[in-house]
């Protein structure tokens, strides 16, 4: 994670192979905070990171995307609609985000450039990590989120 002038740049690094428990859906974006009590209670205590949402479309949609809202777990199995599986790991780029979930377009349009200047291919699925967000209680200042964007590069 590396800011030059307030702003993050594009970093590659070794993403983790991680257990998650998650719900997948066709949707849109503004269903994940449901899915996310879903998943959290499922979790329970086994959770083992920060949330985050997996995307499955190479493009952004507006109210069909394919996605699945996770979160890391030391154990657990499958439970209704919330899936205990291993996301694989690898070689990859990141970008941490500062700021609210509706300015994402930009950190996005980074990380993409960054993927098409070094002749990278994307592995789907595409992660975004929550790892400074809305409180369950307080919605915190939104300036203040950092969601991280991880892409799996494809060797």
């Amino acid at each position: 994670m590396t800011a030059q002038n307030g702003s993050f740049e594009v970093e590659e690094k070794n993403l983790e192979t991680m257990l998650v428990a998650g719900i997948r859906y066709k949707g849109r974006y503004d269903e994940v905070g449901e899915k996310l009590g879903a998943v959290m209670r499922v979790a329970g205590r086994n959770m083992a990171g920060n949330p985050m949402n997996l995307y499955f479309d190479e493009d952004y949609k507006e109210t069909d995307a394919d996605i699945e809202t996770c979160i890391p777990v030391r154990k657990g199995e499958d439970k209704g609609d919330v899936k205990v599986h291993e996301l694989p790991g690898g070689k990859g780029v990141s970008l941490i985000h500062k700021g609210p979930y509706e300015t994402l377009s930009r950190s996005y349009e980074k990380i993409s450039n960054y993927v098409k200047e070094n002749g990278y291919k994307v592995q789907l699925p595409t992660r975004e990590i929550y790892v400074k967000g809305p409180g369950m209680i307080l919605k915190g200042n939104p300036d203040n989120y950092l969601t991280e964007i991880q892409m799996l590069i494809a060797e």
